[in-house]
């Protein structure tokens, strides 16, 4: 144990190039997840949007059928469908609004793992405390902007709290 202790102090510290390799294929890396959340994210939306017709188009269906002129019993039905079919509406729209809001978390997370690549990629030779105000720097915009997706989005709230408050708004895309 005593020798791999003085084997590794007496590892020399990797030379400038060597380090620069390495935060080359890390950068690499970041660009790849980048690349796949953005690809992730324009598929969500437009499976969205087409769902989102989708709810209108039933939205619009079921308020015909909600007017049709019928006699007991099929008017009993007809009314216990609708409003079935409302319901249903009501819970996918929530799903929706989930959906919507957890595409907006991952755009926030994109923005920062662009902004880590623009460090990166940066070749200005700069002192470890100007790296280290950079990535402080990159961290606070990401805080101010999750602040701004607002009260959902920070991490104290339970996901009972969530529910209750999406329960009381849904608004359609």
């Amino acid at each position: 144990m005593v020798e791999q202790i003085k084997e590794m102090t007496t590892q020399t510290a990797p030379e400038n190039g060597e380090l620069r390799v390495v935060i080359g294929e890390f950068g690499r890396h970041l660009d790849m997840l980048a690349e796949q959340l953005g690809a992730s994210l324009s598929e969500a939306d437009r499976d969205c949007v087409s769902v989102g017709e989708s709810f209108h188009d039933l939205a619009d269906a079921k308020n015909k059928i909600a007017v049709v002129d019928c006699d007991e019993p099929a008017r009993t039905f007809l009314k216990d469908s609708c409003d079935q079919i409302g319901n249903s509406l009501h819970a996918a729209v929530v799903a929706l609004q989930y959906h919507d809001r957890l595409a907006q978390r991952l755009a926030l997370i994109r923005t920062g793992l662009n902004r880590l690549q623009e460090l990166l990629h940066d070749p200005t030779v700069r002192p470890y405390n100007d790296w280290l105000e950079s990535l402080r720097q990159v961290e606070h915009l990401n805080r101010i902007e999750q602040s701004r997706l607002g009260p959902e989005a920070q991490l104290g709230r339970s996901t009972a709290e969530r529910s209750a408050a999406a329960s009381d708004a849904v608004e359609l895309f």
